[in-house]
């Protein structure tokens, strides 16, 4: 490999974003840390920070207590939130879910929206309105910053690549949305951006690979190795809900697949239990009630779910070989005792130990997860580590 040297201005250029990834990643600080910090000569970082302060990103809380040393009480720094603000909306089958949040990750607002049913062309028309509305809310000073989609389907090259659950009939979201707005828009895969929280947002920034698999209507996982999302060469890495589980021979002899998420997906478990029951139009809390009651045929169906998922872990951990999984699963949330069961089979396959924990705050993870991602865009530090955890987060 050819190592280049940078010339002043990359140099500069390079210093910025660490100046603005430091301030980022320790709320408050001051221009004295960050010197200390990234080993730089307290002029260069009075420079550069002057530079960012006269950019707006910047707001300066007053004086900090000073060294045991002594000396001057040094000015506390942290992102300015009334900079601007960041969207993602997440496209699910049932619900368009929209986060607003602030230049920092703290969440301005989040909406849940009834969209089933609805087209793709119904759903533009709901964002579009969405950000007319808050943009008459907002009061920062640069107002929409950047948006990013949610997409439960495969996403590559910031294109929807295919959307099993939603059909896009050619729309070109980043096209759309760029265009009226002015703005970076970001497409990534639901999964993906679950991990992306995790990394980020949750307590796993110890953790150096990381497969968060989520399960909903289908199932997916978000792959982080070595600190970096995985997406594979063309976006489908992590589509292991199309993996094969068996084969199954009809009397031609012809092989069927049975994929895992004709197991494993919440579709899967509601549409076996309703077979079994002779019923239709259950919903997951129908099942969870159904469990609760031990009912027959729900606990032999999620049994047969624990054991698919936890034989899914395995073949993971073989082929990845991750420090930890998280599992995103709103019904796992709900009937905490199929972890239990899920860590049983692991535990029983693998013959070692591996952390397996629900995912945190599953509700708002994947557009969480977006906000780390067009963050990230946002402030030009695409491949820079970010720290969205807070100390006084709830």
């Amino acid at each position: 490999m050819v190592r280049r040297s940078m010339n002043r201005n990359q140099l500069h250029d390079q210093n910025l974003k660490f100046v603005l990834q430091q301030i980022f990643n320790n709320h408050p600080t001051s221009r004295i840390e960050i010197s200390h910090q990234l080993n730089l000569n307290k002029s260069t970082v009075s420079s550069l920070y002057n530079t960012l302060m006269a950019e707006g990103y910047l707001t300066e809380l007053g004086l900090g207590e000073a060294s045991t040393a002594g000396g001057r009480k040094p000015t506390l720094v942290e992102i300015n939130n009334s900079y601007g603000y960041t969207l993602t909306f997440d496209l699910g089958y049932r619900h368009l879910h929209a986060l607003a949040t602030w230049l920092d990750g703290s969440v301005w607002k989040y909406d849940r929206i009834d969209t089933k049913g609805q087209s793709i062309h119904e759903m533009v028309d709901r964002i579009n309105q969405y950000i007319t509305d808050l943009q008459r809310e907002d009061t920062s000073s640069n107002g929409l910053l950047g948006i990013c989609f949610s997409i439960h389907g495969i996403v590559f090259n910031n294109q929807v690549k295919t959307s099993p659950f939603i059909d896009m009939d050619g729309v070109n979201l980043e096209q759309v949305f760029s265009t009226a707005y002015q703005v970076p828009v970001v497409l990534e895969n639901e999964a993906n951006l679950s991990a992306i929280y995790e990394r980020d947002f949750n307590g796993a920034r110890q953790l150096n690979s990381t497969v968060t698999v989520s399960i909903h209507r289908g199932i997916g996982a978000g792959i982080i190795l070595h600190r970096d999302l995985f997406r594979g060469e063309h976006g489908d890495a992590g589509e292991i809900g199309q993996t094969i589980a068996d084969i199954q021979m009809d009397a031609a002899d012809s092989p069927h697949p049975v994929h895992a998420e004709d197991i494993g997906s919440e579709d899967a478990i509601i549409q076996r239990i309703e077979d079994l029951k002779g019923v239709d139009n259950l919903d997951r809390a129908a099942i969870v009630k159904l469990y609760r009651e031990r009912d027959p045929e729900t606990m032999m169906t999620l049994a047969n779910f624990a054991a698919a998922i936890g034989g899914m872990l395995y073949n993971l951990m073989r082929s990845l070989d991750p420090d930890a999984f998280f599992l995103n699963s709103p019904l796992v949330e709900e009937l905490p005792e199929l972890l239990t069961q899920i860590r049983a089979i692991f535990a029983n396959l693998a013959q070692v130990e591996m952390s397996i924990e629900l995912t945190k705050n599953a509700r708002l993870a994947t557009v969480l997860g977006g906000c780390s991602l067009i963050t990230h865009r946002v402030l030009g530090l695409d491949h820079f580590e970010l720290n969205f955890e807070r100390p006084d987060a709830e």
